[in-house]
């Protein structure tokens, strides 16, 4: 039996098909984990269901039953299967004649444990976006009433008390938001210095100039398991640092690669720090790319050699060397 969940935010599609092919049940249900149990009771069926932001529940209560769970690449999916008619009866039935076919592209599932780490990191970002976002608009706020403050950054401790002097209430009401969200970004990053202390590739990765404790931590989370990796390209591939390349024929054309925006944001950062700080052939080979074609191309190209070193050490458990 081959069961495919077409997961939704308020709905679920689920359809059984047998070793033939053919529909033995179907049926669209609210999103209660107790009605997609009762749809699967006594089947013992494969599943499959596309990744995506609320797969992960019943995913592992799925997994807790014993059943045998696949996860589909949503976007390698529409490239494998294509349909003039789009509904959610039909994707749930691709899905099903997909995994009864044996050709599901299959999305790396991590552990629960490197998925708690990676919340905690992404969210540790999403509040620095939102704080900087803030400061924004403080800046935005005083630039329209044509306000100076030459005393340098406005959100030490003598800027905010200047910023508070104004009186202004949009001033203090986006203070007191970023002076919370500061509050918040401390204590995440309380939580994440022991993790990445205690964690194998992170302690490995902060033996890089420019990569810290945060930095280590989401690398290591966001790359999971090394192993998954034949080699580096692909890790490269998978960081957004390689462009994809589609064929026909004698023709090539390059496309963005489909992989992982956090991996590709953090690598750049890192790069940014370690070749301002750092004399290592890294550093030698952004110069050289920098002073011919312009320091954009050359700090991603420099991040795609840092993360071809990031594969060899987490490899081969080494730690960072100048030479490269």
């Amino acid at each position: 039996m081959y069961a495919a969940l077409d997961l939704h935010e308020r709905s679920i599609q689920c359809v059984l098909k047998d070793d033939a092919g053919k529909v033995v049940r179907e049926s669209k249900m609210g999103k209660d984990e107790d009605e997609v149990l009762e749809f699967l009771d006594g089947t013992q069926a494969s599943v499959v269901m596309e990744s995506g932001y609320n797969h992960q529940h019943i995913y592992d209560l799925l997994k807790e039953k014993g059943y045998d769970v696949t996860v589909a690449h949503p976007l390698l999916v529409k490239a494998i299967a294509y349909a003039k008619v789009k509904s959610d009866k039909v994707d749930a039935r691709m899905l099903a004649d997909l995994l009864r076919a044996g050709m599901i592209p299959e999305a790396y599932v991590p552990g629960k444990d490197i998925r708690e780490v990676r919340d905690l990191v992404r969210r540790r970002r999403y509040m620095v976006r939102l704080r900087t976002m803030l400061k924004n608009k403080v800046h935005a706020e005083i630039a329209t009433r044509w306000i100076k403050y030459d005393d340098g950054d406005l959100f030490t401790e003598e800027g905010r008390a200047f910023l508070r002097s104004l009186s202004i209430a949009a001033v203090d009401d986006y203070l007191d938001t970023i002076e919370f969200l500061g509050r918040k970004i401390r204590e995440l990053d309380e939580r994440v210095r022991p993790m990445a202390e205690s964690d194998r590739y992170a302690k490995l990765l902060m033996t890089i100039p420019g990569v810290g404790h945060y930095s280590a931590l989401l690398i290591s989370s966001e790359i999971a398991d090394i192993d998954r990796f034949p080699d580096y390209e692909h890790l490269c591939l998978y960081a957004k640092l390689s462009p994809g390349v589609r064929q026909s024929g004698d023709t090539q054309h390059t496309t963005r690669a489909i992989g992982d925006s956090m991996l590709s944001w953090i690598m750049v950062q890192c790069t940014r720090i370690h070749v301002r700080r750092c004399d290592s052939a890294i550093t030698r080979f952004y110069e050289q790319v920098s002073r011919r074609r312009g320091e954009k191309v050359a700090i991603v190209a420099a991040a795609r050699k840092l993360m071809r070193t990031v594969y060899i050490m987490l490899k081969e458990e080494q730690a960072f060397r100048l030479d490269g």
